[in-house]
């Protein structure tokens, strides 16, 4: 059996989100080179999910180029916040809340079981909102997925 099927675009989000509003404007990333901040500093699973996503959003077997000289559309920075009472949860439990909300330039939401997980991401700054470190994790993982390399080697 043979399936045929389309390539994704570059910035298709898995699992598909239940509604997606995006913009054609696109931001550049200085690679290596995106400071990545978080309200709950002392939490290792944030920290560590923040060293593993690094080379998930520069591979470093590819060679990547600055933005070009002149452009101004550059993403300065993404802060990772968790709303209410920020704490770091070490396990996941049952009635654990996986929100996340991610405000800037590109909105998502996205319908995974029982969750429901926002990302909105625009101009020059990158912020994810979730209720716990769960639903944190779960926008670094879309945010990785909107990341692309095109063929002049912008990221």
């Amino acid at each position: 059996m043979n399936f045929q099927g389309e390539r994704a675009s570059p910035n298709a989000v898995w699992p598909h989100p239940q509604q997606i509003t995006a913009s054609t404007d696109l931001l550049y990333i200085r690679p290596h080179d995106i400071p990545i901040d978080s309200n709950i500093k002392t939490c290792d699973i944030i920290q560590k999910a923040i060293e593993r996503y690094q080379p998930i959003f520069f591979p470093p077997a590819l060679v990547m180029n600055d933005p070009p000289a002149a452009e101004t559309s550059i993403l300065q920075s993404l802060t990772l916040n968790i709303t209410g009472n920020p704490r770091c949860e070490q396990q996941i439990e049952l009635d654990s809340n996986e929100t996340c909300e991610s405000k800037h330039f590109l909105k998502l939401h996205i319908h995974h079981l029982s969750f429901i997980d926002t990302l909105t991401i625009s101009e020059q700054k990158a912020v994810i909102e979730g209720s716990s470190v769960w639903g944190l994790l779960r926008g670094l993982e879309t945010f990785s997925q909107l990341i692309y390399i095109n063929q002049l080697n912008y990221v």
